[in-house]
């Protein structure tokens, strides 16, 4: 994957993405297995914004039955087992465990009804998944004393018993979001991260492509292509309005999600908890553990997202009413993960979420060749960039657009049919000054094309020693995301590239380590190594 901006600028597209984030990254890739010539830019790095922001869960939209909308719980399961079918060595069964009460609708017999009408709709929940490691178990109740001993960190006064279902949790969500980037730039997509959408080109009242401005450089480029989707999350609204776009988009209010990183807990299931009237997770994840999800209103503009002491404070407030014996504090918190989603209304302590991500084509509003895309749900996202892509077709004059292929098609690296034997093979490998820790986890990261990456180690043995003593990624790792994977910034790859720093600061020596490696592959000056550790620094800070 090579950042060529000159091929942007010459070369004339079918469709350019706006947005590399989840939604825009499915896009590209769709696209481009339907055989469009497709461009795709972001102004930061792919991911790197809302994307970067979640609870690493696929669901199957348990809670659609409080509403009995067998419609979208039927889209949950068909999108998360797309998922799991494309990327499965990024995906593992996760079960979740919730407490129940006397309270009518949080009764044993309402969850038990809630878990069998489940297993019912999500009956070809295994469909296309040969893979028995990746096979979803039937929902059960457990007793009282075992819904404590799997939940330890409720308020144990009232319990009466427990629910427990199987989602999906993602290994890396960030390597997730990447591999459909990937697959997009082998397929023949032209992907550019750090490239800013300054406005939409026109022909008279169509759209003809794009201006854009490399961030790195301030280059001024034209992007042409007859079709702009507008995949720009929290910033959607902005690209509208440098058309002077006088409607009311979905996403002009929006919201303030936040998740936490903490401390590693004793737990292996993903534990809910009530706090105000809502369910939050606390929930294992590698070495450490995840808390959310928080929603907020947000005022100003989708560039002021901040989160304040207060805010930090209030949240984890609502953490220990929801998991009183978690005993969680602000000295807990590894790293705040925080993004924007659109909301329909709501002010800073009460939001309604958009509740279905939209997909509107501008042609109905006098903008023929602009599609934009309203996103909300991570698992539902490859759906909704099918139907973008489906719209991009029919401003074509295609009526009955060749089918969406991403529910079948793995990903670069995910053509394994059977993970655990997968994962066993790579265990027995025998590479020299490789830990079998580490094939492991490359395994996970990469998938089939973990190789890769010790053909580094092969070439230059040191590379494969630990970043630093509290961080097991090596600095082949960081090389490989530098040379192949169009990692820009050190945040590029101590965050989205590898596991470095995705679960909280991963340690100055690592932090150094990486950086050096950068700066001899990038040839940075010295002053700019210090920025960009810098940089790397202050994202980790807490809110004062």
């Amino acid at each position: 994957m090579v950042r060529d901006l000159r091929r942007l600028a010459d070369t004339r597209f079918d469709v350019v993405i706006v947005g590399a984030g989840f939604y825009g990254a499915i896009a590209a890739w769709d696209a481009t297995l339907r055989g469009l010539a497709v461009a795709l830019i972001d102004k930061e790095d792919f991911g790197g914004a809302t994307s970067f922001n979640n609870l690493k869960t696929l669901h199957g939209g348990l809670r659609s039955l409080q509403s009995m909308d067998f419609t979208q719980m039927r889209l949950f399961i068909r999108e998360r087992r797309a998922l799991a079918r494309v990327a499965p060595h990024l995906v593992r069964p996760l079960p979740f465990v919730v407490p129940t009460y006397r309270h009518p609708l949080r009764a044993s017999l309402t969850m038990r009804v809630a878990l069998a009408v489940n297993d019912v709709v999500s009956r070809d929940r295994h469909e296309g998944l040969p893979d028995p490691s990746l096979h979803l178990p039937r929902g059960e109740m457990v007793s009282r004393d075992e819904c404590l001993r799997l939940n330890p960190v409720i308020e144990a006064r009232g319990v009466t018993g427990g629910a427990i279902w199987h989602d999906y949790q993602m290994h890396n969500t960030d390597r997730m979001t990447l591999s459909f980037v990937l697959s997009a730039a082998a397929a023949g997509a032209t992907t550019a991260n750090y490239v800013r959408a300054a406005g939409i080109l026109r022909d008279g009242t169509r759209v003809s492509g794009v201006r854009a401005e490399d961030v790195l450089t301030s280059e001024q480029l034209d992007i042409r292509a007859p079709t702009v989707i507008n995949a720009a999350g929290p910033w959607a609204a902005t690209l509208l309005h440098s058309l002077d776009y006088r409607a009311r988009p979905p996403a002009a209010l929006l919201s303030r999600a936040m998740n936490l990183v903490v401390r590693p807990l004793a737990i292996d299931h993903a534990c809910g908890g009530r706090a105000g009237g809502r369910f939050l997770f606390l929930v294992p994840w590698r070495n450490v553990s995840l808390v959310g999800t928080s929603h907020d209103g947000h005022t100003g503009g989708p560039d002021s997202l901040a989160v304040t002491r207060w805010d930090l404070e209030a949240f984890l407030a609502d953490v220990r009413e929801a998991f009183p014996h978690a005993n969680l504090t602000s000295s807990d918190v590894r790293l705040v993960h925080r993004g924007l989603l659109p909301m329909v209304a709501g002010d800073e302590s009460h939001v309604k979420l958009l509740r279905e991500s939209v997909v509107l084509d501008h042609a109905r509003d006098g903008t023929p060749g602009l599609i934009s895309i309203f996103g909300v749900r991570y698992t539902t996202a490859r759906h909704t960039a099918a139907q973008a892509v489906d719209a991009v077709f029919r401003g074509r004059g295609d009526r009955h657009p060749p089918p969406t292929r991403t529910d079948q098609t793995p990903v670069v690296g995910g053509a394994i049919a059977d993970r655990d034997s997968f994962l066993r093979a790579v265990s027995l490998r025998d590479v020299e000054g490789v830990p079998e820790e580490m094939l492991q986890r490359l395994a996970l990261a990469y998938g089939t094309t973990y190789d890769a990456v010790l053909q580094i180690v092969r070439d230059a043995p040191t590379l494969a020693q630990p970043l630093g003593s509290h961080c097991t990624v090596s600095a082949a790792e960081i090389l490989y995301a530098t040379r192949h994977e169009s990692a820009i910034r050190l945040s590029d790859a101590l965050l989205r590239r590898t596991e470095a720093g995705s679960a909280g600061y991963p340690g100055s020596d690592a932090i150094e380590r990486a950086a050096s490696v950068m700066a001899d592959e990038l040839h940075w000056p010295e002053s700019q190594t210090r920025n960009e550790i810098a940089e790397v620094d202050a994202f980790y800070k807490l809110p004062s």
